[in-house]
């Protein structure tokens, strides 16, 4: 049996792309996310932050297509063979998996601020970026390790590297699609369990776990129901809606085409999170009912994105806020903001990439190919133990 789906690693790749394009914006062209007319610094600013054009740089959307996608590959498995064995290994490894590499990533922050490497601070008066100074977080080792271990996982914290705030998400997220599936997984009325979560969880970002659940659960147990309610000249469609819900912008939705998707009345609801999460959803049934698009996210250039996508992720932020500051600082000193900034991605891009390589075949790679084997050891042992603790009565001749 297959342990991957080539073409949804493909498209987790180009998620993590918009998430490093989507940095990149926040340090030096912040008014797409602030929404600050003094602080614009190129004339396309107000027009993309409020149109579809903020596809490109809108990471809380690439965000939200991680959680669909988890939902669904820690699931699909299941769903298919009805086999526990599926969630006991992945339920075993799960935190070991994001851990060890998140915790990599954190100890490359440390560093690079023990070091003196961090120079965000250096260019804010340039920018005019509200986002925290990652480099201010406490030096002391052992605040570090707690913070690593602990807070990323079950606070939301991200002192070192930002972008682990999604890590908690990740981990509480795949124990509630666990849970889900032990107790519910067999029994036809588990779409009422699926209604209950979402009512809970609609301005939530796990609301992206139970939606990718879902769609796991139509495509895997017994006969495809997605692809037979939904044939392939529905996916523009999908598609559409999807990227336009994806889209929803950080800066308000006034005089926007966004503006009839929020109702009065409803000052304490997410939207924000609502939409992407929803928008993530459609987007990914597009691709799962479309052969051209799982063609083309199956091809070679998204494969490798795909491989290398989570130590992008991890390792991308540190980059920008160190070499890609450093080099913006010593640029504008010679050269306008538009040209500084162009030389700055131009050059500090290239790096992001080489080091999600070797982040990749250093840590994240040899840590999947350890835990593999580890947790069907594990459960192998475990199996032993139950089956040998049960006394077999000899059969007598007769």
């Amino acid at each position: 049996m297959k342990t991957k789906i080539a073409y949804l690693d493909g498209f987790r790749g180009l998620a993590a792309c918009v998430v490093v394009v989507s940095h990149f914006f926040q340090v030096f062209a912040p008014s797409v996310f602030e929404g600050k007319p003094e602080i614009v610094h190129f004339p396309f600013e107000g027009f993309a932050a409020r149109t579809p054009l903020n596809l490109l740089f809108n990471g809380n959307f690439s965000v939200c297509v991680f959680f669909v996608l988890s939902g669904y590959v820690l699931s699909w498995r299941y769903f298919r063979t009805k086999d526990k064995m599926h969630i006991y290994a992945s339920a075993l490894r799960r935190f070991f998996r994001l851990a060890i590499p998140a915790t990599l990533s954190v100890c490359l922050a440390f560093a690079v601020m023990r070091l003196g490497w961090g120079f965000f601070d250096d260019i804010r008066q340039a920018t005019q970026s509200s986002m925290p100074d990652p480099f201010t977080a406490s030096s002391h080792v052992l605040v570090m390790i707690q913070e690593a271990l602990y807070h990323t996982f079950f606070t939301y914290g991200s002192a070192y590297n930002p972008v682990l705030w999604t890590m908690t998400y990740e981990l509480l997220g795949s124990f509630l699609i666990f849970g889900f599936l032990l107790t519910l997984g067999r029994f036809k009325l588990r779409i009422l369990g699926y209604a209950v979560l979402a009512a809970l969880l609609a301005d939530s970002y796990y609301l992206g776990f139970v939606l990718g659940m879902v769609l796991s659960d139509l495509m895997y147990s017994g006969r495809d129901r997605l692809t037979a309610f939904l044939p392939p000249w529905t996916t523009p469609l999908l598609l559409g809606a999807g990227l336009y819900l994806g889209s929803f912008p950080y800066v308000g939705t006034e005089n926007t085409i966004y503006s009839i998707l929020v109702w009065r009345g409803s000052s304490t609801f997410s939207f924000f999170v609502f939409y992407h999460t929803v928008g993530a959803c459609l987007t990914l049934t597009a691709l799962l009912i479309s052969p051209r698009l799982k063609s083309l996210f199956g091809r070679r250039p998204f494969l490798y994105l795909g491989r290398i996508s989570f130590s992008l992720y991890l390792v991308h932020f540190t980059i920008i806020c160190s070499l890609g500051s450093y080099l913006f600082y010593q640029f504008h000193l010679l050269f306008p903001y538009g040209l500084s900034t162009a030389l700055t991605v131009i050059l500090t891009t290239p790096l992001i990439f080489a080091v999600a390589h070797f982040f990749n075949r250093f840590v994240d790679a040899p840590t999947l190919a350890v835990l593999g084997p580890w947790s069907r050891r594990v459960l192998d042992r475990i199996g032993r133990k139950k089956s040998g603790s049960v006394p077999v009565e000899k059969s007598k001749g007769v």
